[in-house]
């Protein structure tokens, strides 16, 4: 079919149902005779050889989106990796790790689900698993969806932080705390801020494993045996040496990063006086693309 036949206006719908190049659109039409449908199979065919040839490629570089609601209530991380920085400074692929973690936010049950069942969600005109392969043939490199993470909250706020350069993202969950203060919000956004500078494993003393604290006391107190301290007082040490370490794994223990003379669990007892009512930090996630 000569390349007059082939209609402006099916070259654009094309173009918004794929989100490929002009020129790709055009030329997958004129290969399919003008049928659209058969030019849509055309350039999916394209995307799924340009994913299977990328496969084996390492895609370490990529951004972190984080979409909250209007009430602040739940918020939703989408974490998309590509091969260079280049890529992940693409306007387009920025906005659909955007475009993503709304879709994340928006599904019911994101929490318990898996990265199988998000590429199976229908996305535009099809789902997220073929517009992720279209893409990959339309950008030319190897894309892929790392992970995602939805917390809500009934009666709290979420807090976020999302670093300048969009590879670290953090969501923090205050429960029984009203987000129209500016104390919450400031107080949301600092402990945000916290978890992503120190990445805490948890949240909590208590949630460290038990046998995890054994095993680190017993190594503290063969370290404090093996630089001659004495016995009575190797128990002493190595119980000081674990709750330093502890004191750097868990959020409500750590230095606070603003003021390290305090702990985290000191300012959140500040914001409790600020508004007269208790605060519970229930739980965070942090993002940091590659790691």
């Amino acid at each position: 079919m000569s390349e007059v036949t082939i209609n402006a206006a099916d070259v654009a719908m094309l173009r918004r149902e794929t989100g490929a190049g002009m020129m790709d659109c055009k030329k997958a039409l004129a290969e399919a005779n003008g049928d659209r449908d058969k030019a849509l199979e055309i350039l999916r065919k394209k995307g799924q050889a340009a994913a299977e040839k990328r496969a084996e490629r390492s895609a370490d570089e990529g951004v972190v989106a984080i979409v909250a609601s209007a009430d602040n209530k739940s918020a939703a991380l989408a974490e998309i990796r590509c091969e260079t920085d280049f890529v992940g400074r693409n306007e387009e692929f920025r906005q659909f790790a955007k475009d993503l973690a709304t879709l994340v936010l928006n599904w019911k049950g994101a929490e318990s689900k898996t990265l199988d069942d998000l590429k199976a969600q229908p996305f535009g005109s099809s789902d997220v698993g073929t517009t992720l392969t279209t893409m990959i043939g339309k950008i030319g490199e190897k894309l892929e969806i790392a992970r995602f993470g939805k917390l809500e909250v009934a009666d709290g706020y979420i807090g976020q932080y999302l670093h300048s350069d969009s590879k670290l993202g953090v969501i923090v969950v205050l429960g029984g705390a009203d987000g129209s203060r500016a104390e919450i919000q400031s107080l949301g956004r600092d402990l945000a801020m916290q978890v992503a500078a120190s990445a805490p494993d948890f949240l909590v003393r208590e949630q460290v494993p038990a046998d995890k604290i054994n095993s680190e006391t017993e190594l503290e107190k063969e370290r404090a045996r093996a630089e001659g301290k004495p016995e009575p007082a190797v128990a002493k040490i190595a119980e000081g040496r674990v709750n330093k370490w502890l004191a750097s794994i868990v959020l409500l223990e750590q230095a606070y990063i603003k003021e390290p003379k305090q702990t985290v669990k000191e300012v959140v007892a500040n914001a409790e006086k600020a508004v007269g009512k208790p605060i519970a930090v229930k739980s965070f996630l942090r993002f940091r693309v590659g790691a």
